[in-house]
């Protein structure tokens, strides 16, 4: 059977809970949050939405970071490379074949083009 549990009721309990203990504890006890608080650190995000505009903030800042975009960087470089000269490379061996009459000129038709 699960319990449903309402969260005013939760508020109201703990609201009571603190009520009891004593100041002295209250104070430890928020000294001890606020310097938890202090200690945390923030990472800021790549991506950050600022006073209401959008602003990008895409400059890495870390070592990592600029390490991890300098690797996808040229592999992008490198992988266009390539692909572009396969591409070449296919497009010029079509084009001898076609020239020097080993691939037959029908065979770059369609089906519904042939008669």
């Amino acid at each position: 059977m699960i319990t449903r549990l309402d969260p005013n009721k939760i508020v109201q309990l703990l609201t009571q809970s603190t009520r009891q203990i004593d100041t002295a504890t209250l104070s430890a006890l928020a000294d001890a949050r606020r310097s938890a608080l202090t200690k945390q650190s923030v990472h800021s995000p790549v991506f950050a939405l600022t006073t209401g505009r959008w602003m990008l903030n895409l400059i890495p800042h870390s070592t990592q970071q600029w390490v991890a975009t300098g690797l996808l960087a040229a592999m992008l470089v490198f992988g266009t490379g390539y692909w572009q000269h396969a591409k070449e490379q296919q497009i010029s061996d079509l084009d001898v074949a076609i020239l020097t009459d080993e691939l037959p000129i029908e065979t770059l038709l369609t089906d519904s083009h042939r008669t």
